[in-house]
């Protein structure tokens, strides 16, 4: 292990600026407070044992993968195949958690990006135009897997998310659907507020490594997409019907 992560850091290190070829590892980790307890559905309590294994399959690292060609690139989530009850559940969890989308493609030449989202079981492909971000650049630093990385900040849907990123890889792109900084994102941590689940998010690059295949990154083909907005527009739908069905139930009991 010792030896891998030598040869990723001098890799690393002495990554070729020019290099538009590459796939990057990114490992994302979601971190619960001590106190997390799970809600579980109409009022049901659940013992200590299964939310202790609740919160650790909840938690299990999810590794993802950005693959880039020039001004291209495709963000996909690594399945692992496992026989393991608690492993099997985590994914299960994770994939409902991929708060950003799945399979985002980005042409930034073009401006546009896909992305898979689901809402209640049902899959749904988001086409729509790159929006800038409105990103805040610090001078503080620090070293991530052997590179100087630099610090910047954002303000999204009320809350502060902290970005670090690689001038000396100078693509503008990153994990999940995030772009725009002048250079390769590695690190992203963020605040988790998403109902009943609480605590902080962290996307963190854990390797990379040019590629020789050139055949450029295709985008999507489907038929059916939505715009981002037509799909937030579906998801608050889908958050009415759910609150009306839970004060049904509560009328109901009374």
């Amino acid at each position: 292990m010792k030896k891998l992560f030598a040869a990723t850091l001098l890799f690393f290190s002495a990554f070729i600026f020019a290099q538009d070829k590459f796939e990057v590892t990114y490992i994302t980790r979601i971190i619960l407070p001590a106190d997390f307890e799970f809600q579980a559905s109409g009022g049901r309590t659940m013992s200590k044992d299964m939310q202790d294994d609740f919160k650790k399959a909840l938690q299990e690292p999810q590794e993802n993968t950005l693959t880039v060609f020039g001004q291209q690139s495709f963000y996909k989530a690594v399945e692992k195949i496992s026989n393991d009850q608690e492993a099997s559940m985590g994914r299960s969890h994770m994939k409902f958690m991929r708060f950003g989308g799945d399979n985002i493609y980005q042409d930034l030449a073009n401006g546009i990006y896909y992305k898979d989202l689901m809402i209640s079981a049902k899959d749904y492909t988001i086409k729509d135009q790159l929006k800038p971000f409105d990103w805040k650049l610090t001078r503080e630093t620090k070293t991530i897997l052997g590179n100087e990385a630099r610090k910047a900040t954002l303000m999204q849907n009320d809350q502060e998310l902290t970005v670090w990123y690689a001038t000396k890889i100078p693509n503008k792109t990153g994990p999940e659907n995030y772009w725009g900084l002048p250079g390769l994102i590695l690190e992203i941590e963020s605040p988790l507020d998403q109902g009943w689940i609480k605590g902080k998010r962290i996307i963190t690059i854990g390797d990379i490594k040019p590629i020789n295949n050139t055949k450029p990154i295709e985008a999507p083909k489907v038929k059916t997409t939505i715009t981002e907005v037509e799909f937030e527009k579906l998801k608050e739908e889908q958050r009415l019907r759910a609150e009306q069905m839970r004060n049904q139930g509560v009328e109901t009991k009374n």
